[in-house]
């Protein structure tokens, strides 16, 4: 006959999720009791946050930098300064943005700098030239690396002056200047933010980069 304490005390378990199985212990001893709980499911990760629609990239507005006294206007349009120059060969390429790192198509660029001795040509438009960025901003320039010449007791790092106009934008006047040249420490006008990202191509230089434009 069952004890009726023992029904209700098998009826509480089984109620509780709680399952009594008897294993015979290896050295021959009494049976010993497991208790195997029912089996929960874990909880739902919690699901990412998504970016905010507001959230939006944004570009540095590239610093101006000095004119200097050789600028002349009226540079032809053209994309390859180098005629029949001597110099290693280099190319320039990069896109004209705006602050929200938009291109700005369209945009034009006044390029101009010293030859491979370090001397401008003010008596025509040698190593001078106006070029325009295309739909997606993108623009390439074709020169030589420009030489140093003195600027007081010291000679200025090489360097590219570069004018940029869009319509409903800032213009801006600046240089571009190039990676470990002995004359960028000490040098008064250079700023670390216009310094290009330079490589070597095929027989030639190849550099780096993005204008942005404030409005």
């Amino acid at each position: 006959m069952t004890h009726p304490d023992l029904s209700r005390r098998n009826l509480l378990l089984a109620s509780a999720g709680l399952l009594i199985g008897c294993q015979r212990s290896s050295s021959g001893g009494p049976p010993v009791t497991r208790t195997a709980y029912a089996a929960h499911p874990s909880p739902p990760l919690p699901t990412p946050t998504p970016p905010s629609p507001h959230a939006t990239e944004t570009c540095e507005v590239t610093a101006a930098n000095i004119e200097g006294p050789f600028y002349k206007a009226g540079a032809p349009e053209r994309a390859r300064l180098v005629q029949r120059q001597r110099g290693v060969p280099l190319v320039v390429e990069g896109i004209v943005r705006d602050a929200d790192c938009r291109p700005i198509p369209g945009a034009w660029l006044d390029v101009w700098h010293a030859d491979h001795e370090g001397g401008y040509d003010n008596d025509g438009f040698g190593l001078r030239g106006r070029l325009r960025a295309d739909r997606v901003g993108r623009y390439r320039l074709e020169t030589i690396v420009p030489g140093h010449y003195l600027n007081g007791p010291t000679y200025r790092p090489a360097h590219i002056h570069v004018k940029l106009f869009a319509p409903g934008f800032r213009p801006l006047t600046t240089q571009l200047y190039f990676p470990e040249d002995p004359y960028n420490e000490g040098d008064p006008f250079i700023v670390d933010s216009l310094v290009m990202d330079v490589g070597q191509g095929r027989g030639r230089r190849q550099a780096h980069f993005d204008f942005s434009l404030a409005r």
